[in-house]
């Protein structure tokens, strides 16, 4: 599709720049002479940059209702032009991706800190669920302390989590 040769840069109203590639060198004599043919001088302005490959087109009917049609007739315009002058579509760009596996290293200490973290931690669980239920009672008894217990429970479920976080993967999404 010869329109991915033309790229908008920049517009204003009834003002437009565009980038122009090519897959072949962009012969631009021929360019010219072809856009002068698509866009009559009456309604169009434009004026071609070699060096920085692009066209800078501007339409001269000021009391045009629709402002989007007049880009579409010059975009159109230009599409053509660059079609009858020998243009191509470029080549896509390559996006090249490395991918490095990652190996965990397992130690012979880890099993056994594992091991030793998975206790620790399921013994701070259960001491934390035995505190929250005497929370609980606490907080319907007078002069009972349900406050800090319950606080110390969410205190010691923390800490679990905090132990067992070394020895957890990151989670699959």
């Amino acid at each position: 599709m010869l329109s991915s040769c033309t790229e908008l840069v920049h517009a204003l109203p009834g003002r437009w720049r565009y980038r122009l590639r090519s897959g072949t060198p962009i012969q631009w004599d021929r360019l010219q002479q072809e856009l002068q043919q698509s866009l009559p001088a009456d309604q169009w302005r434009w004026r071609l940059n070699r060096r920085t490959s692009s066209l800078l087109l501007e339409s001269r009917s000021d009391t045009d209702d629709n402002p989007n049609r007049s880009q579409q007739q010059g975009w159109q315009g230009l599409v053509a032009a660059l079609e009858r002058s020998g243009a191509t579509t470029p080549t896509p760009k390559v996006v090249q991706v490395s991918v490095k596996v990652m190996r965990r290293r397992r130690s012979w200490l880890q099993a056994p800190a594992n091991l030793i973290s998975f206790l620790a931690a399921s013994g701070l669980l259960s001491l934390a669920a035995l505190l929250v239920l005497a929370g609980i009672v606490g907080l319907m008894l007078p002069l009972a302390p349900g406050i800090p217990l319950l606080l110390l429970a969410f205190v010691l479920v923390d800490t679990a989590f905090a132990i067992r976080r070394p020895f957890t993967g990151a989670a699959a999404i």
